[in-house]
């Protein structure tokens, strides 16, 4: 009996103890930082690794894709997170290598013949995807994301506007030192600045799992040094339909009543002869579904305050002039958000997850009549939409009389 008690009680020490069995030091780490991921035509370049297969033995299918993937590197004890840091340039502190495969899994596999250390992807900030790829379709490499249980949700999924993706890895502005970190501190920013929605990788996992919401990615553009957040890609299932450009991505941002608003509205007086600048402040938005003769009908009502940034060519803030204006900004931004979400209808893409709504709140409409997402895109492309826009001018700033 004795034996038997000091055996119970060994075993769960042991289970305490076993915690670090598969721990590496930092300095036996590759910190990945940042991957871009490319499809390229060479083939040839791709067989030149023999990893995770022999020379002909992958099974290559028609519409085979070749994924040409650019990773950054830290190196090690060159980023310095002080003032020290500014001393030197992004060719000090990361180290870019360009591998090939026929699967992300595949490239990677090929990426650590190379490095003496293991291939670790907890730190990585940013994925770059090429258009190309993303209008093909990107489940492959949401699969693989997915499963690695080293990648962060937190990590951010771009998209370029055309051009390689490689290109935005390259882009370092010489007032920062880590390529990775001005990436991904840029889309953060923009979210704090309401330019983009805080669309980082966990919350598109969830929108291409979910039935009746699409995904919408920042896009980016490169310039050179530096790169331009360019709008939204927005996706109807795993493919790329559509891009969003920078005043559409202030539109979704309002009716899905995100604050704060980083987009201003340029309104023209009714002679031509002055413009003004309203920034809008505070913004509401209700999506109401319903059913009416067995058909869902959506209104969306969207409630804007803003107020006067600048006037141009026109020094008139009277009242009649103000109620000019709200009446301008609403019957503008009506017909903009109407025409927006018509080209979504016919995209048939449902990134303000609509779909989501009506499934939740009528399931057994959903359910006879709708029942997956190919059924779903069926009944929103003819969706009867309606958009009301309450736009209000609630400070004008001060002037010098």
């Amino acid at each position: 009996m004795k034996r038997v008690l000091l055996f119970m009680a060994i075993i769960p020490i042991l289970m305490l103890l076993s915690g670090c069995w598969d721990r590496y030091e930092l300095e036996e780490r590759a910190m990945i930082l940042a991957i871009s991921i490319d499809v390229t035509d060479d083939r040839e370049e791709v067989e030149k690794y023999e990893v995770t297969h022999s020379k002909g033995d992958f099974p290559v299918r028609e519409d085979q894709k070749y994924y040409k993937l650019t990773a950054q590197l830290a190196v090690p004890g060159k980023i310095m997170l002080g003032p020290g840091g500014g001393e030197m340039n992004s060719e000090d502190t990361d180290w870019l290598l360009v591998t090939y495969g026929y699967t992300m899994k595949d490239a990677l596999s090929n990426l650590q013949q190379e490095l003496a250390a293991k291939i670790y992807l907890g730190h990585i900030q940013i994925i770059v995807v090429s258009e190309e790829i993303a209008k093909n379709g990107i489940s492959e490499i949401m699969d693989f994301l997915r499963r690695d249980y080293e990648v962060r949700r937190s990590a951010w999924l771009m998209i370029t506007d055309g051009g390689e993706a490689q290109d935005i890895l390259n882009a370092t502005p010489p007032i920062q030192t880590v390529p990775s970190l001005y990436l991904s501190n840029t889309l953060k920013d923009a979210v704090r600045f309401g330019k983009l929605p805080k669309e980082f990788l966990g919350k598109i996992w969830i929108d291409f799992s979910d039935i009746g919401v699409d995904a919408m990615i920042p896009l980016v553009k490169s310039m050179g040094d530096h790169i331009l957040v360019h709008g939204l890609a927005y996706f109807k299932g795993d493919k790329m339909v559509g891009k969003l450009t920078p005043t559409d991505t202030g539109a979704i941002l309002a009716m899905q009543g995100m604050n704060p608003a980083g987009y201003s509205n340029v309104v023209e007086t009714e002679d031509q002869s002055g413009v003004y600048l309203i920034k809008p402040q505070r913004r509401k938005s209700k999506i109401s579904v319903k059913l009416v003769d067995g058909e869902p009908k959506v209104t969306i009502n969207v409630k804007i305050e803003g107020f006067v940034e600048e006037q141009n060519h026109v020094n008139d803030l009277s009242k009649d002039r103000l109620e000019e204006l709200e009446k301008t900004l609403s019957n503008y931004g009506e017909k903009a958000l109407s025409k927006l979400m018509k080209r979504l209808q016919q995209d048939e893409s449902d990134i303000l997850g609509i779909g989501a709504r009506v499934r939740a709140k009528y399931p057994k409409y959903w359910h006879e009549k709708v029942k997956d997402d190919k059924g779903w895109y069926e009944v929103y492309k003819d969706l009867d939409i309606q958009i009301h826009l309450d736009y209000k001018i609630r400070r004008v700033g001060m002037e010098w009389k």
